[in-house]
């Protein structure tokens, strides 16, 4: 039974390996819903949590703000609203610090994308 229980444990530490998502020095862990960058934890809202984590399982490409829309808020994207845009700024505030600018990039005519190798100088 020990045997079992060691086993079943070992398995939920890969589990928990495996849904890490990293991009850089971001390190996004569903589980906990906890962010790290560079080694301190960011505090974010549940939907720039939600954000920033379709970003990074999206890294290296460019996203249209209506996917982004669509999976984050659950709904058809208004081309009126700029409710994408504000949460885009809200998280290059949390993740812009020491002089390292955001790692999201607006890619121009089509949404943004998130660098894989994490913010720049």
């Amino acid at each position: 039974m020990l045997a079992r229980v060691h086993a079943l444990i070992r398995r939920a530490e890969l589990r928990h390996a495996d849904a890490t998502v990293t991009a850089g020095d971001l390190v996004l862990d569903p589980l906990t819903r906890r962010v790290t960058q560079g080694g301190r934890v960011v505090d974010l809202s549940p939907r720039e949590f939600a954000l920033l984590e379709f970003l990074m399982r999206n890294a290296g490409r460019s996203v249209s703000r209506s996917r982004i829309a669509e999976a984050v808020w659950n709904y058809q994207f208004d081309p009126e609203t700029n409710v994408v845009d504000v949460y885009v700024n809200y998280l290059r505030k949390k993740l812009s610090f020491a002089g390292r600018s955001a790692p999201i990039r607006t890619v121009r005519g089509v949404g943004y994308r998130l660098d894989k190798e994490g913010g720049a100088s």
